[in-house]
């Protein structure tokens, strides 16, 4: 039951992130959702299951979108391996430092995505990196760090000494 919801969830999302932010689009930066979900659920459940995550949400978008082929498989397989990793040796982590690493990966994600298009021939490589990757990846930073914080605010409960 529990992996029929979060098949939903993903699916939703999916579906959400590729209809109703359409009209949310400026100057073609859109949130990654999936990028953001991916690094979360990598966090939560480990490297391994995190890079299988990424890899199996990444099959999903690059079958549903016209990108380049397998490109979102091994981004987000890294992504999700890469939260794991960070899930696992640090600490106490903060919403600042989740904003950082997702900053980081978004803009991993489009300089990656900016190479195949030089290599196609389609970059407007100065314009699309500071005006697309960058601007895109600060988003995904703000947006990954206000859910982290909502996700921790949510989860921890404060217990008095003096209840029994």
């Amino acid at each position: 039951m529990k992996s029929l919801v979060w098949v939903l969830f993903i699916l939703f999302l999916l579906a959400f992130q590729g209809s109703v932010l359409n009209p949310f689009v400026i100057h073609e930066i859109r949130p990654d959702l999936i990028l953001i979900t991916v690094y979360l659920l990598g966090i939560l459940k480990g490297d391994i299951k995190g890079g299988l995550i990424g890899a199996s949400l990444g099959f999903i978008m690059d079958i549903l979108s016209a990108g380049p082929v397998y490109y979102n498989v091994f981004s987000k397989c890294f992504i999700g391996s890469l939260a794991g990793v960070i899930g696992r040796w640090i600490q106490n982590p903060g919403p600042v430092l989740h904003a950082g690493m997702i900053f980081a990966a978004s803009l991993l994600q489009g300089v990656g995505a900016l190479l195949i298009l030089v290599f196609l021939g389609m970059a407007r490589l100065p314009h699309d990196l500071f005006y697309i990757a960058i601007p895109q990846a600060i988003f995904d930073g703000a947006l990954g760090g206000i859910v982290y914080l909502f996700l921790t605010i949510r989860g921890k409960r404060t217990v008095s000494r003096w209840a029994v």
